[in-house]
């Protein structure tokens, strides 16, 4: 009797939530904007949505009212005045319950550091499939305010990585198998040195500069590299795999 008693009250609750929902749409694309609140509407129908074209358009709102949930498309990054990282990271400082989704064409690669330091809380890719999109939103308004959904395109971004990761591991290990063993010890003490003068390095070498430029050349050639910079990536990735 405790137990369906203790549930109608969560149920009762949660209905509250849902009808009391304020979500925010931020889009200056319009036909995207309209399919995103569509969506909402169609997902939280006693939900109260609004949607804006710029984060500036939407801030007088959203400093009078309690949000739930916003979707921010992350293209504003390039526009003056319209710092959509630092908008949202203010935003989630004064307001720890509101809870914000990505949704943007950038890659992951590129914005995930700024999206972390921002504490959205997903991040959706253009392209996600609808089933995608209600999952992500349903997944993040389950969890805590502070946590990071991985959602589908969250995913398929790691497993693109691994791929790519695989494949360099691949191509590295044959680039560094055609290195003598001189090119491998200059190779290591490059890197591992990476901030040192061509002086220093072929002091700890034992070798003349000249030697040291004329391997370096060659370690250049064979590994497709232009750089001291270049060559310690290369092995910092081959030394991780």
């Amino acid at each position: 009797m405790q137990m369906i008693f203790s549930e109608k009250i969560i149920y009762i609750f949660d209905n509250y939530l849902i009808c009391n929902m304020n979500i925010v749409v931020i889009e200056d694309h319009h036909l995207l904007k309209k399919a995103s609140a569509d969506l909402l509407a169609e997902m939280y129908p006693e939900a109260h949505i609004e949607s804006f074209t710029y984060p500036s358009k939407a801030t007088a709102y959203i400093q009078n009212h309690e949000i739930h949930l916003m979707l921010v498309d992350y293209e504003y990054t390039d526009r003056k005045n319209e710092d959509i990282i630092s908008f949202v990271a203010e935003l989630k400082q004064k307001r720890k319950n509101i809870k914000c989704i990505a949704y943007t064409n950038y890659k992951l690669n590129v914005i995930l550091k700024d999206l972390r330091k921002a504490k959205f809380n997903s991040y959706l890719n253009k392209d996600a499939k609808i089933k995608d999109i209600v999952s992500t939103i349903d997944a993040v308004m389950s969890q805590d305010s502070d946590s990071f959904f991985e959602s589908p395109s969250y995913l398929e971004h790691k497993r693109k990585v691994v791929e790519e990761n695989k494949r360099f591991y691949k191509s590295d290990k044959e680039k560094q198998k055609s290195l003598t063993k001189t090119e491998l010890k200059v190779t290591k003490t490059t890197s591992e040195n990476s901030s040192d003068s061509n002086e220093q390095l072929a002091s700890k070498l034992g070798i003349t500069l000249n030697t040291l430029k004329k391997h370096l050349s060659n370690i250049y050639r064979k590994l497709d590299i232009k750089s001291k910079d270049g060559l310690k990536h290369f092995h910092d990735r081959v030394k991780e795999n």
